[in-house]
């Protein structure tokens, strides 16, 4: 594993450290699942939640449920060391400097895959990756437009 983003404990333990950016709006299980799948690669996790303005371009539509409410939501995940605002002013080259996971939902791949290529540069391939649910959704949240 890199060492980018590990923090050696001092007992020979190292965290690891995940980043998992998203819009989270009407936060469901697919959402829960990239979660979960993250968790399972870091020891520790901060989700960036998209700002309200951040959400709208990269879907093209404002989120049903307001930043700080999505942010609120995402905070109490059980898992989640810790959020973020993630806008396009993100720098993704700190990040991957501070983190050994960085990872996207599904949905939002368009916003990873537009950084992706310079940071690929400078970071290992597994570094980056978009999180694709494995669980079935009801839908409602491809369904609003």
């Amino acid at each position: 594993m890199s060492s980018v983003g590990a923090i050696n404990t001092g007992s020979g333990a190292v965290l690891t450290h995940g980043y998992l950016a998203g819009a989270f709006d009407l936060l469901n299980v697919g959402d829960l699942d990239a979660i979960r799948q993250a968790l399972e690669r870091c020891d520790q996790l901060v989700v960036g939640v998209y700002t309200d303005q951040y959400a709208e371009k990269i879907s093209g539509r404002l989120p049903v449920v307001p930043f700080d409410e999505r942010s609120e939501l995402v905070r109490h995940v059980r898992g989640v060391a810790d959020i973020a605002a993630h806008d396009e002013l993100t720098d993704w080259y700190a990040l991957a400097e501070n983190f050994s996971l960085l990872a996207t939902r599904d949905h939002s791949f368009s916003d990873l895959a537009e950084h992706i290529a310079p940071v690929r540069r400078t970071a290992s391939p597994q570094l980056l990756t978009a999180l694709a649910s494995t669980v079935e959704t009801t839908g409602l949240e491809r369904g609003v437009a």
